[in-house]
């Protein structure tokens, strides 16, 4: 039997996706990219070799989140739905604690 936070591989890999999405998003732009590596006390340099982890990820999908504003112009950039980036976190969250 399943548990309720079983994932997917093609949900995990859709969950990435918004990630690296938000990345480029975030990337594309240093006064976005700027306050997330304050945050997360990443330098430019350390983001390739990050961009593989599912915590990684998360931490960028938790920035997104907890900065509506970036939340809001990311999704329409992306044309998702906000909701989108906040499930993707979770997927990727419980998949990075091996429940998937």
């Amino acid at each position: 039997m399943k548990s309720r936070n079983s994932r997917t591989p093609t949900q995990v890999e859709a969950a990435r996706q918004v990630a690296l999405g938000a990345l480029a998003f975030l990337a594309s732009d240093p006064e976005r990219i700027g306050p997330f590596l304050a945050e997360s006390g990443l330098s430019p340099g350390d983001l390739r070799g990050a961009v593989g982890s599912a915590a990684f990820h998360v931490a960028l999908l938790d920035h997104l989140i907890n900065h509506q504003e970036l939340l809001i112009a990311y999704a329409g950039e992306a044309e998702i739905d906000p909701g989108h980036a906040v499930a993707a976190r979770e997927i990727l969250f419980h998949a990075d604690m091996g429940e998937d």
